[in-house]
């Protein structure tokens, strides 16, 4: 079955079969006088395309010319194959799926979109009130948006390191006002992942690491994770910045074993004092020593890793801005 070409108004050619002919002659997108292109390079109208069935052009096609398809409304997205449709169109002009409903993609390249995200990372488009602006065709300003983020992840990464580091040599409650900006750090950071790309979501993010013994296992995935889903972001967009997958790998590894060996110190000690035994108290104190210094080298590492993951994010912001 030889395939058609169609030039649009933006100087576009899309490929058709005679099927999606068919059904854009039903539509009235295309009439007996829209010219055409065969796989052989031979140049006619559509009437002269034998079993096309036209009808007359639609209320919304009436005011444009002929040969010129109108330009599919913005935001309106074909959910088999992501291509822009007309709003009304009863087929795709580019898979000839019926459209059965319409997700949230992004206006520019048709990227699924989490909900919550305000920036495309694959393309950069700015996403805050997407499909308000689709609808009125109005021009939004997204620069203050993504100043405002850049502005938060700044600011929750400055208490995160200050308080950590006034909570190193005093053991101060700041440790604690620290970790409660760590968790809000981790959302951001974990919101600016495209659904497309994120293993998980900013809540489950942050809820799941609160789950006994469970949660030793979910650190991999928040911090391990994470660098590697912002990496694929930002490789998809083509910036030149590498969030540390080293740094997200030992985190989770320093915990677990940290937590193992002040476990086996519970387990000499006791031994020690049932045994009476001081070698078993010693090797104890031991293990809760080399736990302990590894719980101290995790923190350390907190303040590398989401400086790293921070710098990544508003890499991906400032792309957004130029």
């Amino acid at each position: 079955m030889p395939n058609f070409f169609l030039t649009d108004s933006h100087g576009q050619k899309h490929t058709l079969t005679e099927q999606q002919l068919q059904a854009l002659a039903a539509q009235g997108t295309i009439t007996p006088q829209t010219p055409l292109e065969t796989d052989t390079g031979h140049k006619g109208l559509a009437g002269q395309i034998p079993g096309l069935k036209f009808n007359a052009p639609s209320p919304q096609y009436a005011a444009q010319p002929a040969q010129a398809p109108v330009p599919p409304s913005a935001n309106v997205f074909c959910t088999k194959c992501g291509q822009p449709v007309a709003e009304h169109a009863v087929a795709c002009m580019s898979c000839g799926m019926k459209p059965t409903g319409h997700k949230r993609f992004c206006r520019s390249c048709a990227a699924p979109l989490n909900p919550e995200q305000v920036v495309c990372i694959k393309c950069g488009a700015a996403l805050a009130g997407n499909a308000q602006a689709g609808k009125s065709g109005a021009k939004v300003d997204f620069s203050s948006n993504s100043g405002d983020l850049v502005k938060k992840l700044n600011l929750y990464f400055m208490v995160l390191w200050i308080g950590i580091a006034a909570a190193i040599p005093t053991c101060s409650l700041s440790l604690y006002v620290s970790m409660v900006f760590l968790f809000l750090l981790l959302y951001q950071l974990w919101k600016l992942v495209p659904a497309d790309i994120a293993r998980t979501t900013p809540g489950k993010a942050v809820g799941f690491c609160f789950i006994p013994i469970f949660c030793f296992y979910w650190f991999f995935v928040v911090y391990k994770g994470l660098a590697e889903d912002m990496n694929e972001a930002l490789r998809q967009r083509g910036i030149d910045y590498q969030v540390s997958e080293g740094l997200g790998s030992m985190i989770p590894s320093f915990i677990l074993l940290g937590f193992i060996l002040i476990m086996f110190n519970g387990v000499f000690t006791v031994l020690g004092a049932i045994l009476d035994a001081e070698v078993f108290i010693i090797i104890g104190f031991f293990f809760n020593a080399v736990g302990q210094l590894l719980n101290l080298v995790v923190i350390v590492l907190w303040i590398f890793f989401f400086k790293s993951a921070k710098n990544g994010a508003i890499a991906l912001l400032e792309q957004d801005g130029t």
